[in-house]
């Protein structure tokens, strides 16, 4: 018989008016993979802030059985949880032996004990029926490999639940569900995993069962195959009003254009391999490009974004070449780029919506673009704003996560650009936010503007896009 590795009794817990926690009840057992499932606020991952201490309780007590024993607050939890995310890897210059040695060591063992560090560690690969060289450096892994080790490490911390809220950028399918099986055999009999990934396809590959919120409450609890599709998940997500907004969304359909206008050249751009190669993107053109490597995949977006000039490339703007550019130029080309989108990077924050609204970033759009562009602007902004989703004197920082996403995205659609290049547009979106996001592409795309997106997966966008670019993929 399987035995408990966390239990939780009808928990309630308040934080603030939109974070809470109703009547929770939940039992996870060793070996399993669990999925929690939900919009944002809907309490998933305010349960896992507070099993990873990073909520100060105050006056409310938290207590949950981890392993059978009772354990009384937030902090004394944290002690049992291991928190998978991608900026776990970014000491890159460690090798593995001494990225898993970080657990209970000083540096002063860790100089001194290199080799007796090594040979332990590559002994506790073996226990666990893993080969790698534990003299590597964590740069020289495969995204694959670095996910392993991070999860080895959990385990040799004495961790007990591991929290995964890594998207996995820079693999694929076949990667995301290698990595699957080979977490099934670390984690059996000893671990439980919970799943908590804004991509649908990495819940879906990684876990074995659902645990569904939905204002503060837990909805539904259920085998991952129990859920027959997107149409069936949302019943229990959504609620009717925001199942309604969510169809209006989905149901926006791009326009066929036999249009073949091209309002954008890069030549000689360079990729992985060290061929140069001319992009050429036309007018209402939706094209994504796919890159899995994660720096190679950043470099892309900047190249294609003009943020970053490469020696060589140079760019074809109304029929004119530039070589060395820089962002005034771009900005009155009306070619925009988003980065982040739902962080408030992208807007001001002590600023109301409406002044984000009318006010671009002056990195993007020189003063004087924005000084003759304003008085229209502000004409469209009443026409234009149909979202709903926030006051427009509300001050920008306290939106949530898919008004931020709206805001951003229709700050840009008033402005009318003729290209607009977005960095994995989806990484932040929960179930609605993704048809907000792809229901801006398509309103985007049938005003004219090219939009370009550059993503590691081809999640989300089969669907709207006109052409993809796969750069590094194996062949």
């Amino acid at each position: 018989m399987k035995k408990e590795i966390l239990r939780i009794n009808n928990l309630n817990f308040h934080y603030t008016m939109t974070g809470k926690l109703e009547n929770i009840s939940l039992c996870i057992f060793e070996g399993e993979c669990v999925g929690f499932l939900g919009l944002t606020y809907s309490g998933k991952d305010l349960l896992l802030q507070l099993l990873n201490g990073e909520i100060e309780e105050k006056e409310q007590e938290f207590s949950a059985y981890i392993a059978g024993q009772k354990i009384a607050g937030s902090r004394k939890l944290k002690e049992h949880v291991y928190r998978m995310t991608a900026s776990n890897y970014t000491i890159d210059d460690w090798t593995v032996a001494e990225y898993i040695g970080l657990v209970g060591a000083d540096w002063f063992q860790m100089v001194f004990r290199d080799r007796a560090l090594e040979e332990e560690t590559e002994n506790y690969f073996r226990e666990q029926g893993l080969e790698l060289d534990v003299t590597r450096k964590m740069r020289e892994l495969t995204e694959l490999e670095k996910r392993v080790v991070d999860l080895v490490k959990a385990g040799k911390a004495g961790a007990k639940i591991v929290i995964v809220e890594d998207e996995f950028e820079g693999m694929g399918q076949a990667d995301t569900k290698k990595f699957a099986g080979i977490m099934k055999g670390i984690i059996a009999g000893r671990m439980a995993v919970i799943v908590n990934s804004h991509s649908n396809m990495i819940a879906s590959l990684l876990s074995d069962k659902y645990v569904i919120f939905s204002k503060g409450r837990i909805v539904k609890k259920c085998q991952k195959n129990y859920i027959k599709n997107d149409a069936h998940l949302e019943r229990f997500l959504l609620r009717d009003t925001v199942i309604s907004k969510k169809m209006s969304l989905d149901s926006y359909a791009l326009k066929q254009t036999s249009e073949k206008n091209i309002v954008y050249c890069i030549k000689d751009m360079r990729l992985s391999e060290g061929r140069m190669e001319d992009f050429y993107f036309f007018k209402g053109e939706i094209v994504t490009f796919l890159a899995l490597d994660m720096r190679e995949k950043e470099r892309i977006f900047m190249v294609l974004s003009g943020r970053r000039n490469e020696e060589g490339t140079s760019y074809i703007m109304d029929s004119k070449k530039y070589g060395g550019t820089n962002t005034d130029i771009f900005a009155g080309k009306k070619i925009v780029s988003i980065k982040c989108l739902g962080s408030q990077e992208e807007i001001f924050t002590e600023m109301s919506v409406g002044e984000n609204l009318l006010l671009p970033s002056l990195q993007k759009i020189s003063s004087l673009e924005y000084i003759i562009s304003s008085n229209k602007m502000s004409r469209m902004l009443t026409e234009d704003m149909k979202t709903g989703e926030a006051e427009q004197s509300e001050i920008a920082g306290n939106l949530e996560m898919n008004e931020l996403i709206s805001l951003t995205l229709e700050r840009w659609y008033i402005y009318h650009p003729r290209v607009l290049v977005l960095f994995e547009p989806f990484v932040e979106c929960d179930m609605y936010g993704v048809s907000i996001v792809k229901s801006y592409i398509k309103k985007f795309a049938n005003r004219g503007t090219s939009v370009i997106i550059v993503k590691s997966r081809e999640e989300y966008v089969e669907d709207i896009s006109d052409r993809m670019i796969r750069l590094d993929y194996p062949q």
